[in-house]
């Protein structure tokens, strides 16, 4: 059994949109009060749990907070138990302190639980409030486990929980070779195949930079809380989410394409959360979604009976000669190709280290196939010059001077 999610638009009405807005704001005051009470507590010197929390909300909920039963139970719970796991992180050194959360600086949305929430062709059943039309049907035949309504500018979205039966639903795009490929990716090319294959980086948010900033420097000027400011911040809110939907359109066609004609892909293991402490390429390296590209492989390769092969943080991929295996003591960023001093063959920066990982793939593959089924660690660098015939210092030229 697999559970899989799928975002859909919402259309409500009137009556609908208020029900929405109201649930938000019921699960952001339960939200707020579960660490309020919890701080109590500690200081009392009473040890309490998520389950505790929601026992005593809802022992004192009738009586001092009335209005909460209006929406379904589900929002102020699934809330608590939210705030219940941010303390529980915190103490662990896990993230940083929760903070309380404020209208209109805090994502808008509430969760519906079990045996709440039912879809049927283009609509879905919330409690207390009846069916709600959607903007398509669910992808997955399955049983609805939950589902999560939030709100993005002036739209709807439900992201719903479904749970499939993999032995009588199959993926439609599964890949029925054992291709495999090696994919780098990287800020100027988005993707660059082993096949020679590039695909170059939309760079949605720099192409939209001048009006985000013209959008966020009228919002800038108008008075917190009035009628313009809203709307600027509307206008601002969408020019956002036009740049997240174009991202996102671009990587899920990318890695829908490869796990359609690939089953073993060779990947880096990136350090991103690292990469992104480079000023100078955190914009264009969140532009990209480099973590948004490694999750969509991860999920649709399993769903189409592929594998992801990564290659270890350190292996040095750009530097290693995918022809003879010599490796380069340092190679800049700036140098786009050189020349290996091993064997003379010129290279691409990224298409050598996509045939590196490419490599990583097919004796992964060639192992599990094998029958032995153990993994296989990166390859190891091919050092065939000796100590005599190899260059004394192992650094990489330009093309145009090495050659």
């Amino acid at each position: 059994m697999t559970v899989l999610s799928h975002r859909i638009r919402l259309y409500p009405n009137d009556v609908q949109a208020t029900y929405f807005a109201r649930a938000c704001g019921i699960r952001r005051f339960a939200y707020n009060w579960a660490l309020d009470h919890s701080w109590r507590l500690y200081e009392e010197g009473i040890r309490t749990s998520g389950f505790d929390l929601v026992k005593r909300f809802n022992a004192v909920k009738a009586e001092e907070f009335p209005w909460t039963a209006e929406v379904s139970k589900w929002a102020p719970q699934k809330a608590i138990q939210d705030a219940w796991d941010a303390l529980r992180n915190w103490w662990s050194g896990r993230a940083r302190r929760p903070r309380f959360k404020k209208r209109g600086k805090c994502r808008e949305s509430f969760y519906i639980g079990l045996d709440q929430v039912s879809t049927e062709g283009k609509k879905i059943r919330i409690p207390k409030l009846g069916w709600v039309r959607m903007a398509q049907e669910l992808r997955f035949p399955g049983e609805v486990k939950s589902a999560t309504v939030s709100r993005d500018g002036d739209r709807w979205f439900a992201s719903v929980q479904v749970e499939i039966d993999e032995t009588r639903w199959s993926y439609p795009h599964a890949c029925e070779t054992q291709e495999a490929c090696g994919v780098d990716v990287g800020v100027r090319d988005l993707v660059v195949l082993d096949t020679g294959e590039r695909v170059a980086a939309p760079r949605e948010l720099r192409r939209r930079e001048r009006k985000l900033g013209r959008l966020q420097r009228v919002l800038a000027r108008k008075t917190r809380g009035s009628g313009g400011w809203r709307k600027a911040k509307a206008r601002l809110q969408e020019a956002h989410r036009k740049v997240r939907d174009a991202r996102k359109d671009v990587t899920h066609r990318i890695t829908a394409d490869l796990v359609r004609r690939f089953r073993w892909i060779g990947t880096e293991d990136l350090n991103v959360r690292g990469m992104m402490r480079n000023h100078r390429l955190a914009k264009s390296i969140a532009d990209a979604a480099f973590g948004e590209i490694r999750r969509q492989l991860d999920y649709k390769s399993a769903l189409a009976g592929g594998y992801v092969v990564r290659a270890g943080r350190w292996f040095p991929s750009s530097k290693t000669c995918s022809v003879c295996g010599y490796v380069l003591g340092s190679l800049p960023l700036y140098i786009r190709e050189w020349a290996c001093p091993g064997c003379g063959v010129a290279h691409d920066r990224d298409q050598n280290a996509a045939e590196n990982l490419k490599i990583v793939a097919r004796r992964q593959r060639d192992t599990e196939n094998a029958g032995d089924g153990m993994a296989v660690r990166p390859p190891g660098i091919r050092r065939d010059l000796g100590a005599a015939e190899r260059p004394e210092a192992s650094t990489c030229q330009p093309m145009a001077a090495a050659g």
